[in-house]
Order: structure tokens, then C-alpha cells, then sequence
């Protein structure tokens, strides 16, 4: 509210009509909008600015003038100038649409409302009850100019399948944190349903129904009708069996001697050429956790799985975690190669999965760099960073 003294300096009574001008005048209001006064006399009118909490209403410095127009005499109307100084507010939304997910995979989106007159940063995160389900978020984060909305998009699967049986429930949390705002929290679910369905098992069923419905249809009407003139043919296809068997014999035994000479030959000849068996190997699944916690502001520690002598591992499986939400780099070499090169900043949880092995024959590294450790849930902000990566894989070592 801004005061504005007006005064009669004329010798007459005068009425004056009091308005506002410029880009404030729409959410102005002035109390009294008209007032009278005795020469010499003056009054104290009162502005008032309502801006509106919308994105519409820009940030910063808007002129503004009071126009006071005499009734009698309306050439000789002043307008005294000033400035509105409009403050940035923050009014951050989301949504996670649908609530609920069904299937082998689940797919969701979080809309993300600006309804600040400012632009935001917001980061989104996601993670499950237990750790049960992997969660990924694209993009993680967004600018959100005033006035408009943003989409991400939220996927889910099970970390194991399940073939049959009843679905499971996976209760999951987003996190929408706007830069210097109140994060918000978006509760989810991903029902995860079996590989088999129940009607596939029923199908099953009915398929066995109505084939032993063909078979008795079959033993009590197809069966008698035919068995006779089966009967007859059988006993003409008997006899030409018969003729045919003894010729067969014939031939058996003739191939069965020339049979066992190319047998001999083949010893003789693998015998001269030195041909030696291929050798055996052993084939193991093997999985293992590779875990470093380097100290924050620039830490960096590693953690190793050395393949076994003459072993050759197949890695087929990777699953970064990063639970506290840390901000870094991870790194994961394989015979001295950089396989991965990701930022801790932009999972909880990742997973890869390879059609093409990736082949390990010396060693495999966990390579993390700490900048800034997160804040594990209900407790104080860390002072190392927690990484891990769970390696799934073949491997196979020749047998003794």
C-alpha cells in the first residue's frame, strides 16, 4: 500500500477523480477513488497492488503512475510516477500418471507443473519398498520455465521374473525436489505379473480335455468300423514284410562288415594324424558384488574380481547401485578396457543386461571417484560415498 496526499490549492471547491495507470493498473485499486476538498484543505488517498499469484505476472521493476484529474477543471490533472518491485515466488506441482502399473515391465509418467513466475530446476529420483524393483528415470533432470509443464518418464520391472503363481506388489516412491523448494512425493505401484498366465494353464487344461475326448471317440466308433479291413491290408503288407525283412537282413549284414572296415580305417588314419580329443571345460554361474566407499570431495577407491588362472568369465549381467543419492563418477573396466562411464548423480539403481557377452579373461574393476557423498534415509549426510556393482556372468575353466 502506498499513500498519496492530494491537496486543494484553488480557491473553490473541487472534486477530484483518482486512477491508475500502466502495467500495475489492472491489480491496483485506490481508496477513496474520488474525493472533494476546501481550498487549502487535503486528504490521504490510499494505493493498493494485488499482483496475482500466477506465472503470468513477470519478475521486477513496473512503473506505474496515479493520474488525479480535477472534475471541473480536467486539463489541469497531475500524475505523480513510482515503481512496483514484483518478487519471484516458487508454486511447484507433479503428478504421477497412472498411480498403478500391471505387467512384465512398468511404464509411468510424472508431469511437472511450473506455477512460479520463475524458472526451476527439478530433479527426480525414484526408488523401491526393499529394493525389491528397479527403477529408472529419463530425464532426471529438468528447467522448467514459468507457466508450463515438463514430463519424465518412469519405468519399473522385478529384479527376478516370476513364472508362475500370484502377482507381487511393488510399492514405489518419486521424488521431485524443485532447487530451493519443498521436494515433493509421489507414491506408486508396480504389480508384477508372472511369465505364465492362469488362462495358459487352463487352456493346457482344456487341450488334454479334448484330446482324450478324440482319443474315446476314436476306440469306441473310428476303431471297429476299420479294424477289419486294417486286418486284411495288414496281413497282405505282412507277407510283403516279410519278403522285404529277409532282404533287408541281407543288405544289414553286408553294410555292417563294410561298417566296421571304415571303422578300422578311420583308427589308423586319426592314429597317423596325431588327432587329440578337444579338451573339457566347466562351466559355472558366478556372481559377485564389487563395493567401494571412497571419502567424499574427490575420494577414489576400487575394488577388483580377478579371473582364475586359464579362466575365461562372461559377463552378462551389471547392476549399478547408488543408494544415498551421491554425486560422482563410476567407472567399470574389464581387462584394462572402460566397458561404463556414468555419473553417480544420475541413478539409485541401474541395470544392463547383454544379448553379447562381454569375455574377461584377467580382471574386472570397480573404479568410483566421491565429489559429494548423499544422505542415506533417516540419517545424518554421509562422509563417503556407497557404491556397488553386482557382475552376473558364466565362467568357464578347463577341466583337469
Amino acid at each position: 500500500m502506498i499513500p498519496l496526499q492530494i491537496k486543494n490549492n484553488g480557491t473553490v471547491v473541487e472534486g477530484y477523480d483518482i486512477t491508475v495507470v500502466g502495467g500495475p493498473a489492472s491489480w491496483a485499486t485506490v481508496e477513496p477513488a474520488q474525493v472533494s476538498l476546501y481550498p487549502g484543505t487535503a486528504t490521504t488517498a490510499t494505493v493498493t497492488f494485488r499482483p496475482p499469484r500466477s506465472a503470468t505476472t513477470a519478475v521486477g521493476s513496473q512503473r506505474f503512475g496515479v493520474v488525479i484529474t480535477p472534475r471541473d477543471n480536467p486539463n489541469n490533472a497531475v500524475v505523480p510516477e513510482g515503481v512496483v518491485e514484483i518478487l519471484p515466488f516458487l508454486d511447484t506441482t507433479a503428478e504421477l500418471v497412472p498411480r498403478t502399473s500391471q505387467g512384465r515391465r512398468g511404464k509411468h509418467q510424472v508431469a511437472i507443473d511450473n506455477r512460479g513466475n520463475v524458472p526451476v530446476n527439478v530433479l527426480v529420483t525414484a526408488g523401491s519398498e526393499g529394493n525389491r524393483a528397479l527403477l529408472s528415470v529419463d530425464p532426471v533432470g529438468l528447467v522448467i520455465p514459468p507457466g508450463e509443464a515438463r514430463f519424465t518418464k518412469v519405468r519399473a520391472k522385478g529384479r527376478r521374473a516370476i513364472w508362475r503363481g500370484q502377482p507381487v506388489t511393488h510399492n514405489f516412491v518419486v521424488e521431485v525436489t524443485p532447487e530451493n523448494s519443498t521436494p515433493v512425493d509421489l507414491d506408486g505401484s508396480y504389480v508384477q505379473t508372472p511369465v505364465i498366465p492362469k488362462w495358459l494353464i487352463w487352456a493346457l487344461i482344456g487341450l488334454i480335455l479334448l484330446a482324450a475326448a478324440l482319443a474315446a471317440l476314436w476306440f469306441t466308433l473310428l476303431k471297429p468300423t476299420i479294424e477289419s479291413q486294417a486286418k486284411e491290408a495288414a496281413e497282405e503288407a505282412a507277407a510283403d514284410a516279410e519278403k522285404a525283412a529277409g532282404e533287408a537282413k541281407k543288405n544289414a549284414e553286408a553294410a555292417n562288415g563294410a561298417a566296421t572296415n571304415a571303422q578300422k580305417s578311420a583308427d589308423k588314419a586319426d592314429q597317423v594324424a596325431g588327432v587329440k580329443p578337444a579338451p573339457k571345460v566347466i562351466l559355472t554361474d558366478v556372481s559377485r558384488r564389487l563395493h567401494v566407499d571412497p571419502l567424499g570431495g574427490g575420494g577414489t577407491d576400487a575394488q577388483n574380481y580377478d579371473i582364475v588362472d586359464e579362466g575365461v568369465y562372461r559377463l552378462t549381467d551389471v547392476v549399478l547401485s547408488n543408494p544415498q543419492g551421491d554425486f560422482g563418477r563410476a567407472v567399470l573396466l574389464v581387462d584394462g578396457e572402460v566397458q561404463m562411464d556414468v555419473a553417480l548423480e544420475n541413478f539409485r539403481d541401474l541395470d544392463f543386461h547383454f544379448v553379447s557377452p562381454i569375455v574377461a579373461s584377467e580382471r574386472i574393476r570397480l573404479l568410483v571417484t566421491c565429489r559429494t557423498p548423499g544422505t542415506p534415509p533417516d540419517a545424518p549426510p554421509a562422509t563417503r560415498c556407497d557404491t556397488s556393482a553386482l557382475l552376473g556372468g558364466t565362467l568357464s575353466v578347463p577341466s583337469s
